[in-house]
């Protein structure tokens, strides 16, 4: 079982280095063809217009990638207010918070898969091409919307089991300093 957890924990680890790869590749893909198509149309007057739908689909791809990286650090995905005033200093109360809300995204986001694989299943099924580039396929959009899914569902799953294990950590904790 040791073994096979610690298989698990380094799979998740090139797996999380993974996705910051691709978002950093990402993000800076996308901001050079934008800046790239600034240049071009503004200062030298020669719009390149194929750079602004490569642009959008760099963009796109990592976005999807980059809500499996939010989910994982836990930022940007839930409301830390409540938890930073309502339940600072209270460990039992923070625990049971984390649980109830990665469950929640857990529940929430199982009502998206089914529609997201519907997506997949179309976007194989009738490929759509790009405007400009006219023999770019635009269908893997729709493949990487679910792999980014199916992302965030691993990473939720895997704070689920952390959270839950602190839950009860914090449970026997208590019921030692009752006895």
């Amino acid at each position: 079982m040791s073994r096979l957890k610690s298989a698990f924990n380094r799979a998740m680890t090139v797996l999380q280095g993974a996705e910051n790869v691709v978002c950093a590749i990402g993000l800076s893909a996308t901001t050079l063809l934008i800046f790239a198509q600034v240049v071009n149309r503004y200062w030298l007057h020669f719009e390149i217009m194929i750079l602004g739908d490569l642009a959008l689909y760099c963009f796109i791809f990592f976005m999807f990638i980059a809500a499996a990286v939010a989910t994982w650090n836990e930022t940007h995905v839930s409301v830390d207010i409540l938890r930073a005033k309502v339940l600072q200093g209270k460990p039992m109360s923070l625990a049971i918070h984390r649980v109830a809300m990665v469950l929640l995204s857990i529940g929430i986001l199982c009502l998206f898969l089914p529609q997201a694989h519907k997506f997949l299943l179309r976007a194989i099924e009738y490929p759509e091409y790009g405007t400009l580039v006219r023999w770019f396929n635009t269908s893997w959009l729709m493949g990487t919307f679910a792999f980014g899914m199916i992302l965030v569902l691993l990473h939720l799953l895997v704070l689920a089991v952390r959270d839950v294990k602190e839950l009860r950590a914090l449970r026997s904790g208590r019921e030692g300093e009752d006895a």
